[in-house]
């Protein structure tokens, strides 16, 4: 490849090498201080053979810069790799990695045939075929990187800027099974309570894709503005008071589990959680079960923040998976007043 800026057209031949089995899925700390990938949704979290699959990606900027342009980029096509491992993919790349795309969000079409060409089906089970999306994401450019370097790709300011480091530059992929039958859908997020009482979320989903600015300056709150919460002197620690976090969420996004179901001869719920985030303060507990596989439903699934001590606009996310690939999120910005 030549050139600062890498094109679409170059995009298979970086994306997927020397990922070092990156995956958005695995839960992060919950500290927002630098470019971050929170999640990768699937419009299909189970796909069947011919679908069009849509993936929206959920990043926060926690920089110091920030807002700064981010570029994302996808390569999607690798269905079926030896021993269903995501290194099987780096080894073809030039064969099987055909959909390339930038953006938040990205379509590409699930082949016909990706089930009947799975030779290693586990005799018993339900036909299945595990496909991976791959993607980038930088705050600024996507380059070439100096000949020799395991990665080839790069991350600079500019197309004629200085290269970034690793806090401004993210790679990884999101697995994509595909059944004939079985369905998935994401988890329900309809709202959020903050310290026990209903505010309205900046956004849900999809919808929360953009850059937005962090530091947005807002010198009031209220019931037309954003939700108003009081300053700790200490600074996100456990001795501020704590204020209660929650997302809104359907119990009938916890779903019967087909697969582990059928394996274990027993019937299965998913396995739900919530992931949550600030980019300043603190809360008290990144992940909590949201719905027990065999128990059911967990109704104690929401965290407590605690407020820094500078007067801020203070970002939350909280992010619903469940343990076939469904996601669901929502973002929550307050005023720390003074």
């Amino acid at each position: 490849m030549s050139g600062r800026v890498v094109r679409a057209a170059g995009l298979a031949s970086f994306l997927i090498a020397g990922l070092g089995g990156c995956a958005p899925e695995f839960d992060q700390p919950s500290v927002i201080d630098k470019l971050r990938v929170l999640a990768v949704q699937k419009d299909k979290p189970f796909a069947k053979p011919g679908d069009d699959v849509t993936l929206s990606i959920l990043f926060a900027d926690g920089s110091s810069s920030a807002p700064r342009g981010v570029q994302v980029t996808w390569a999607a096509g690798c269905f079926n790799p030896p021993g269903d491992l995501f290194q099987g993919c780096v080894d073809d790349a030039e064969d099987t990695i055909d959909q390339v795309g930038e953006g938040t969000e990205f379509t590409f079409t699930v082949p016909e045939d990706v089930i009947s060409e799975k030779e290693d089906q586990t005799p018993g089970t339900t036909p299945f075929s595990l496909g991976f999306v791959f993607f980038t994401v930088c705050a600024g450019v996507i380059g070439d990187a100096p000949a020799g370097e395991p990665f080839p790709a790069a991350c600079f300011s500019s197309v004629d800027g200085p290269r970034l480091g690793p806090n401004d530059f993210v790679a990884g992929f999101s697995q994509i099974f595909v059944y004939e039958e079985l369905t998935n859908a994401n988890p329900i997020v309809t709202g959020v309570e903050l310290d026990g009482r209903a505010v309205t979320p900046e956004c849900i989903g999809a919808a929360c894709n953009d850059s937005f600015d962090p530091t947005a300056l807002v010198t009031d709150c209220g019931p037309d503005s954003i939700p108003c919460v009081e300053s700790c002197p200490g600074d996100g620690s456990s001795s501020c008071t704590p204020i209660s976090f929650k997302p809104i969420i359907d119990e009938n996004s916890a779903e019967l589990d087909d697969v582990g179901t059928n394996l274990g001869n027993r019937m299965l719920e998913e396995q739900m959680w919530v992931s949550y985030f600030a980019d300043s303060g603190a809360v008290d507990d990144p992940a909590r079960l949201l719905n027990d596989a065999i128990t059911g439903w967990n109704e104690d699934f929401g965290t407590d923040f605690f407020a820094p001590a500078a007067s801020r606009v203070s970002t939350l996310w909280a992010v619903a998976h469940d343990n076939r690939g469904g996601v669901e999120w929502l973002r929550l910005r307050v005023f720390v007043k003074p």
